[in-house]
C-alpha cells in the first residue's frame, strides 16, 4: 500500500468517527481526484448511509465506488452520453474486488445482521473501499 493510500485509509476512518457515513467517509478523500469540493461530496453521498434502504442495499463504502467512477470517467456530453460504459466497467471492477475479498457487497450481509456472522466491520469496509478505488481508479 502506498503512502498516499495509507494517508487516505487514516483520513476516511477519521471522518468516520467523526459522524460521516461510509460513503461520505471513502468519497470525501477523493475529492483532491475529481474536483468537487468537500461539502457538496458530503451532500451528493449522503442518502447512500445505512446501506442505501436501511442495510438492504450496496454497502455505502464501495457504493462510492460508483460516483467516483462517473466522476473521473464522464466525458459530460449531455446531448450524446457516450462515456457510460467504461463509469459502469470501473465501477463494477470496484464492486467485484471488494465482494472478492469480503464475500458480498451488501450491508446487512457484511453486518451479519440476519446471519449473526459478521463478514466485515464499518472500518473495515472503509479501508478497502478506499485501498480498492485508489488501485482500479486512480492507478495512472
Amino acid at each position: 500500500m502506498t503512502d498516499t493510500t495509507s494517508k487516505r485509509v487514516k483520513e476516511a476512518l477519521k471522518k468516520h468517527e467523526q459522524g460521516y457515513n461510509c460513503a461520505q467517509a471513502v468519497s470525501c478523500v477523493f475529492c483532491d481526484k475529481t474536483g468537487i469540493d468537500e461539502e457538496t461530496m458530503f451532500r451528493i453521498t449522503e442518502g447512500m448511509g445505512l446501506g442505501m434502504g436501511g442495510m438492504e442495499g450496496t454497502c455505502g463504502a464501495i457504493g462510492a465506488a460508483s460516483i467516483l467512477s462517473g466522476l473521473k470517467n464522464s466525458s459530460a456530453h449531455l446531448e450524446k452520453p457516450d462515456s457510460k460504459k467504461l463509469s459502469y466497467q470501473m465501477s463494477k471492477q470496484c464492486l467485484e474486488a471488494f465482494k472478492e475479498q469480503n464475500g458480498s457487497v451488501i450491508c446487512k450481509d457484511l453486518k451479519g445482521i440476519e446471519t449473526g456472522t459478521v463478514l466485515r466491520s464499518c472500518n473495515d469496509c472503509i479501508a478497502d473501499a478506499v485501498r480498492i478505488i485508489e488501485a482500479e481508479l486512480y492507478k495512472d
